[in-house]
C-alpha cells in the first residue's frame, strides 16, 4: 500500500511536444466503473449523508490512461460518483496521507484566456467544498467535467456540450460561465499542452490548455468579481511565481497585490495550475521561460515532477 503525506508540495507535470487544437483531442469512456476499496466506499458515503445531504451526487468521469499516438491526446475514461471524490479528498485530509490503491483521477480542466491586451487573470478561491486550499489563487475557467452540468449547459447554450466526456465543449461553458460578458463565437479554437497533478490542494489530474480571446480583460470582470481577481501581463509570471509564499507580492496592471491564504499563511497558486502555467507557457513563452519558471518553484520548496513524453501513461503510477 503507497502512502505517503498530504498536502505536500509536489506536482506532475506532463507537457506535450506541440499544442493540440480541438480535432486532436478526445476522452473515450472504455475503463468501465472505477473500483475502490470497501473501506473507503463506506467512508466517502457516512461523510456524504452526515455533511452533504440534499446535494447533486453527480456520475463524473475519471480518468485512468492517457494515449498519444499520431499527433492525438486520447483520455481513457472510467466513470464514479461525486461523493467518492469527495470522499477521497476528506480522507486524506483527516488522516494526513494519500492512499495510492484508492485514486479518483477525475477530468478536470483548466484552459487558460488569454486576452487581447496580453493579460491573464488569476481569480482567489473564496470557499471550496472540503475548505482545503481556500484562499489559494487559480484561473477562473478551471472546472470538471461531470454529469450535473450537462442539463445547466444545454438550456443556456443548446449544441454546445455533447456529453460528459466532451473536452472541447465543457471547457468553453466553464469559459462562458465564469466571463459572463463573452460570447461562443468569441471562443476559437483552444490548444491543450498536456496536464498535471498536485498534492498540496486538490489529488485530481487536471488537463490544461489555453485559449485566445479577442477583448482585454478588463472588459470581462465585473464590478463585484474584481475584489478577488488579479489581472497580469504575462510577460509579469515569473514575478507573479516569485511571489509565492512571502511578503514581497507582485502587483498586478491595477496596482492590486495577491492575499494570503490561512493554509499557508502567504500567496499560492494552486498545484494544478502551477502545471497548466508551466506547460501553456512553455509554448507561449518558449524554454527559457519554462526553465526560469522550474527553478523558480524549486526554490520554493515544491517538487516538480516532469512525466516523460510516452506513447500511454498511467494515471496511478503518479503517487
Amino acid at each position: 500500500m503507497v502512502r505517503k503525506k498530504f498536502p505536500r508540495k509536489e506536482v506532475y507535470v506532463y507537457t506535450a511536444e506541440r499544442p493540440l487544437d480541438s480535432n486532436h483531442v478526445k476522452a473515450v469512456h472504455d475503463r468501465g466503473e472505477l473500483k475502490l476499496s470497501d473501506n473507503l466506499e463506506k467512508y466517502a458515503q457516512e461523510r456524504w449523508d452526515n455533511e452533504n445531504k440534499g446535494w447533486i451526487n453527480s456520475v463524473i468521469p475519471s480518468a485512468v490512461d492517457v494515449e498519444f499516438s499520431n499527433g492525438n491526446m486520447i483520455v481513457h475514461c472510467a466513470v464514479t460518483k461525486y461523493h467518492k471524490m469527495l470522499g477521497m479528498v476528506k480522507l486524506a485530509i483527516e488522516s494526513g496521507e494519500t492512499d495510492g490503491n484508492n485514486v479518483i483521477q477525475g477530468s478536470s480542466t483548466e484552459i487558460l484566456p488569454i486576452f487581447a491586451d496580453d493579460t491573464v487573470i488569476l481569480e482567489q478561491r473564496q470557499g471550496t467544498v472540503t475548505q482545503h486550499g481556500v484562499g489559494f489563487y487559480d484561473f477562473p475557467s478551471a472546472s470538471k467535467n461531470a454529469e450535473m452540468y450537462l442539463c445547466q449547459a444545454e438550456t443556456r447554450y443548446p449544441g454546445l456540450v455533447k456529453g460528459m466526456f466532451d473536452m472541447i465543449g465543457f471547457p468553453k461553458f466553464h469559459l462562458l460561465r465564469v466571463f459572463k460578458k463573452i460570447t461562443q463565437e468569441q471562443i476559437k479554437d483552444m490548444f491543450y499542452v498536456g496536464f498535471s497533478k498536485g498534492f498540496e490542494v486538490g489529488l485530481e489530474t487536471q488537463f490544461n490548455g489555453y485559449t485566445h480571446l479577442p477583448m482585454e480583460s478588463q472588459q470581462v470582470t465585473t464590478s463585484e468579481e474584481i475584489g478577488h481577481r488579479l489581472i497580469y501581463k504575462t510577460n509579469d509570471f515569473l514575478d507573479v511565481l516569485d511571489s509565492i509564499g512571502n511578503g514581497n507580492f507582485k502587483a498586478d496592471i491595477n496596482g492590486k497585490k495577491p492575499n494570503s491564504n490561512p493554509q499557508t499563511k502567504g500567496f499560492s497558486i494552486v498545484d494544478e495550475s502551477l502545471g497548466t502555467i508551466l506547460s501553456a507557457f512553455y509554448h507561449i513563452k518558449g524554454l527559457e521561460f519554462y526553465n526560469s519558471a522550474l527553478d523558480i518553484l524549486n526554490k520554493k520548496g515544491y517538487k516538480i515532477n516532469e512525466v516523460p513524453y510516452n506513447s500511454k501513461i498511467h494515471l496511478n503510477d503518479l503517487l
